[in-house]
């Protein structure tokens, strides 16, 4: 399929300011590291990992509300990555992780959905942008009643469904999804996952989900991208990278997951998966050289410390791994 979403080389470094009465260099925080991927029409595309991976400064980049250090982002062929205008600016929309805070809690939601339309100009007059409203809202499962009300009296399950709503009332052509389901209790979870499913059957979006649960990427994505200290190690169809991944960092992750098996009698472990991890993630001041995984992983060799690897082919998944299994 075409990509309708390309990005190519995503990288966003901080400086940090010098304390005060040091000649010391500027630090350099290296949050998202020579990051590409593309996403088609209709195609959910999730972005796993733990936190403090990039995941979130990757979905701020491709909102627009981050600059890129370098690298671009493109959609339908067309560069975005400088100055957007509001035209741009609508086309890929980003859902944020805590739906309460989206919303002003002394206006109704019926402001908080009319507001899109004004700013972007859609719909001739206030009829028409409350039929739209009226429309969308059904469209996400509630009823017209709940627009007369603040956001303090909805449930986060039906404030989760008014970001959406909000979200596809300005016509995007990409929805980006940050955390969509970690503020939410399980049952709520399904219901949410169930309407982003109908959604995509419904559109043509191109949707990127940025999740650390392992299981809400199995059930939504296509394709899943893992990232680790800023860079992605795997990328592939989802029902590959999330059941037999191929580099060590994505099988501990796997081994993390709890398994729901009443004839098992301990935790899952990294064993299972042939993967162990030593020690903590390292700091993205000082990224370790070579492979960044290498400090932690019972497979590095002294290549791994010496030299980058690169992202390759090895079937139907891009790994970038020195020893992939």
């Amino acid at each position: 399929m075409t990509a309708l979403l390309d990005v190519q080389g995503l990288t966003r470094r901080f400086t940090l300011p010098r304390s005060f009465g040091r000649r010391t260099a500027p630090r350099v925080v290296h949050a998202v590291e020579d990051v590409s991927f593309e996403v088609a029409a209709g195609e959910v595309l999730a972005v796993v990992g733990e936190s403090g991976c990039g995941k979130t400064t990757v979905a701020r980049m491709l909102a627009g509300l981050d600059t890129a250090t370098s690298g671009t982002v493109a959609l339908a062929g067309r560069e975005l990555t400088g100055g957007r205008t509001p035209a741009d600016q609508r086309l890929i929309q980003l859902v944020t992780q805590n739906p309460r805070a989206a919303f002003n809690r002394r206006r109704t939601l019926r402001h908080a959905l009319d507001q899109p339309l004004r700013v972007h100009g859609l719909g001739a007059g206030r009829a028409e942008r409350d039929a739209l409203v009226a429309e969308m809202v059904e469209r996400v499962g509630l009823s017209t009643e709940h627009l007369d009300r603040l956001p303090g009296e909805l449930s986060g399950g039906e404030l989760a469904r008014l970001v959406l709503a909000r979200a596809l009332l300005v016509r995007p052509r990409v929805l980006v999804l940050d955390e969509p389901t970690a503020s939410l209790d399980a049952s709520v979870k399904a219901t949410v996952v169930d309407l982003l499913l109908r959604l995509r059957a419904e559109s043509d979006l191109a949707i990127v989900v940025i999740t650390h649960e392992i299981d809400i990427a199995r059930r939504l994505a296509d394709r899943a991208a893992v990232m680790y200290l800023g860079r992605i190690v795997e990328l592939g169809p989802a029902a590959s990278v999330l059941a037999r991944p191929r580099h060590p960092y994505p099988r501990l992750l796997l081994a993390s997951v709890p398994v729901p098996d009443p004839e098992r009698t301990g935790p899952a472990s990294a064993a299972d998966f042939g993967a162990g991890a030593i020690g903590e993630v390292p700091s993205a001041l000082d990224p370790p050289s070579g492979c960044a995984f290498h400090p932690r992983c019972a497979l590095a060799t002294e290549v791994c410390a010496e030299r980058r690897p690169v992202r390759e082919i090895l079937d139907d998944v891009e790994v970038a791994c020195h020893h992939p299994a």
